[in-house]
């Protein structure tokens, strides 16, 4: 294992990393029986691969206004009329999604040893209400958002923002993440990165690689010495 013993602080990606992502398709499986997980996964794919057009085009559209854009290609994709109200809702169960059962516990140990941030690029009040609704916030020192900056992953300057925010140097802060193109990103960025691998997925075959790769917060603790 790559050494970590110079690591300060632990920087998430939130959704998909600490908050169950996947559990939005049981809320959308109320109104659209067997299709939530379908819609779910486009809708995140395809807020994701916004995200990666404006920043190749060097222009910037805020959280709340890209999300609806995703869910309208989703929905139209699908050849789904869904109307503003339940579009609104669904986006709003952001800041309710479960946690992964061993958050809690394991973002506890984490927190004992190293200073933890979430690095996202979510809306600062949506993670916030989510920590808050979990009952996890008391664990974190900041959410450092990239929304205000106007910068998306997995561009640099996206990353620069854990090193100008926290106030430490690259290899004092490990990046954490559930999505294989945001370790990649902070891999090249030059971050230690530590990939969530919950489900088998496979890794962005871009030559670089994840530092640690672990199945769940617990084990990461638990590797970490926490």
């Amino acid at each position: 294992m790559t050494d970590f013993t110079a690591v300060k602080a632990l920087a998430f990606d939130y959704f998909g990393t600490i908050a169950d992502k996947t559990a939005l398709a049981g809320e959308i499986d109320t109104h659209l029986p067997g299709q939530g997980q379908a819609f779910a996964k486009l809708w995140f794919a395809q807020t994701q691969r916004y995200c990666f057009q404006n920043g190749m085009m060097e222009r910037h559209i805020p959280w709340s206004e890209l999300t609806k854009a995703a869910f309208k290609f989703t929905a139209e994709e699908l050849g789904l009329d869904i109307n503003d109200a339940t579009r609104d809702a669904w986006i709003e169960a952001d800041t309710r999604l479960p946690t992964y059962a061993e958050a809690d516990t394991a973002l506890a140990r984490l927190a004992a040893r190293f200073d933890l941030y979430v690095l996202s690029m979510g809306s600062p009040w949506m993670i916030e209400q989510s920590q808050q609704n979990a009952g996890i916030d008391q664990h974190f020192k900041r959410v450092i958002s990239a929304e205000p900056f106007k910068v998306y992953k997995p561009g640099k300057a996206a990353y620069e923002l854990g090193v100008s925010e926290i106030g430490a140097s690259a290899n004092e802060v490990a990046f954490v993440s559930g999505n294989s193109f945001d370790v990649i990103g902070a891999s090249n960025y030059g971050y230690p990165t530590i990939w969530i691998r919950r489900y088998g997925q496979a890794l962005d075959d871009l030559g670089l690689e994840p530092d640690l790769v672990v199945g769940n917060l617990a084990e990461m603790a638990e590797r970490l010495g926490a």
